[in-house]
């Protein structure tokens, strides 16, 4: 299948709220602008695109359970509207994205909705002005409303920016940058992305799924199936994202210098789920540099096509593929420790309550939670919360939407405290 192209734009983003996880609640507001009264789609609709009122139809919700593995649901949700603006269209076309999005909120607070805490925010209008995602708010055109690019925008509001090749030739449209949106087997192309002809319901298409680094830094792959190449030669096999068996890791890390925010990326990428759209499996090799992964291709002047091997930066990877793994020789010039994407800043350490927490806490803090994991079943009895009702004296931990192991009340606020402060503990490039 040949890449969908489309034109999506991202905006730039301040601090990223990731890893993500739970039940993220979203507020879809629909807006008029004053001279049209058109309305594209029901509120109905939307919810079942966005959230899972509409699980198993091949919304948003279906997409983001099955990429994330089952770390997150958009549940909690609600579609309001249709919203009537105090403003043109020509109006609105002259004001700058944050106004216009700010335009349907406060139309929305007229109307007597109000977007509830918490809650990441999509602007869905009535004609088209612009695309846009970043920071927990996505601003769309509802004329023309589809999964692969309602998909990458919401990407943006869960924190990740665009993808990129290693191609400096490559220029996807006048304003992309060199590179931009030229790797078709992540979302974060979504320009140029290899996406499935399966949309049905909302629209065509299905979006691609995402590589390997935008699923670790959002949190939704475990970190103990990351291997990290060591000093030296070493051989490695590796599974893949979408037919996942469980045996082999499924992202390798190959350090480049002593830089924790530099290094390539190796994965095994089959054409199955929501990458069926791809033309093969294929490895992949990223370099990753301050938080933005560059797909490396061939630059011959051919069919530039994504490396299988690579000799740089004092580093050396050649990959082959047999039936349901690939294998990766690795020779690494350097090696250093725990990096990447949900670093946690010296002093603090990952809580690892389960294989997806990332929320640094301390030493001593991690300890206590790998005690109550342990003694987790000698606390549980059958009572008005199920089988999981805590014995006397404890509390479920609620680290997490899920999270039932029985810890005192004291261990419980300490989690909500360490989650509020997490933001602040993750090291960012």
């Amino acid at each position: 299948m040949t890449a969908l192209v489309m034109a999506v734009w991202g905006v730039p983003q301040g601090a990223q709220a990731v890893p993500v996880r739970g039940n993220t609640g979203w507020s879809i507001l629909m807006c008029k602008v004053s001279d049209n009264a058109s309305e594209p789609h029901s509120a109905a609709w939307l919810k079942n695109f966005f959230t899972d009122s509409g699980a198993g139809t091949g919304g948003m919700d279906d997409y983001f359970k099955s990429i994330s593995g089952g770390a997150v649901r958009i549940r909690n949700s609600n579609a309001a509207g249709w919203f009537t603006m105090p403003y043109t269209l020509a109006q609105e076309q002259g004001r700058d994205r944050w106004t216009r999005f700010n335009d349907c909120v406060n139309a929305a607070s007229a109307g007597g909705y109000t977007v509830p805490a918490g809650h990441r925010t999509v602007v869905v209008t009535n004609v088209g002005i612009d695309w846009w995602g970043a920071g927990g708010a996505i601003y769309l055109d509802g004329t023309g409303l589809g999964s692969v690019s309602v998909a990458h925008e919401m990407l943006h509001g869960y924190g990740l920016g665009h993808s990129f090749s290693n191609d400096t030739g490559y220029r996807n449209a006048p304003w992309s940058a060199p590179g931009e949106y030229d790797d078709p087997w992540d979302e974060m192309s979504a320009a140029n992305v290899y996406a499935s002809g399966t949309g049905g319901t909302y629209g065509n298409t299905q979006p691609v799924g995402l590589v390997g680094f935008q699923l670790d830094k959002l949190g939704w792959v475990d970190h103990g199936r990351v291997a990290v190449a060591p000093a030296g030669w070493s051989s490695h096999t590796l599974s893949s994202f979408q037919s996942d068996d469980g045996s082999h890791p499924l992202l390798l890390r190959v350090p480049i210098g002593s830089d924790p925010f530099h290094y390539y990326t190796v994965e095994f990428t089959r054409k199955a789920g929501y990458s069926a759209g791809i033309p093969n499996d294929v490895v992949l090799i990223h370099e990753v540099v301050n938080g933005t992964p560059y797909l490396q291709r061939t630059l011959d002047g051919g069919a530039r096509l994504p490396v299988t091997s690579l000799n740089a930066n004092g580093d050396s990877i050649a990959t082959s593929i047999s039936g349901g793994t690939a294998s990766v020789t690795v020779y690494s010039a350097t090696s250093v420790g725990i990096y990447g994407p949900n670093t946690c800043v010296p002093g603090y350490v990952w809580r690892d309550g389960d294989f997806r927490d990332y929320t640094c806490v301390t030493p001593s803090t991690r300890s206590q939670a790998a005690a109550d994991n342990a003694a987790r079943y000698s606390r549980w009895v059958s009572g008005p919360y199920g089988p999981h009702t805590c014995t006397s004296g404890y509390v479920w931990r609620e680290a997490w939407p899920g999270d039932d192991v029985c810890v005192t009340p004291a261990v419980r606020s300490q989690a909500a405290a360490d989650n509020a402060a997490a933001p602040s503990r993750v090291l960012h490039p």
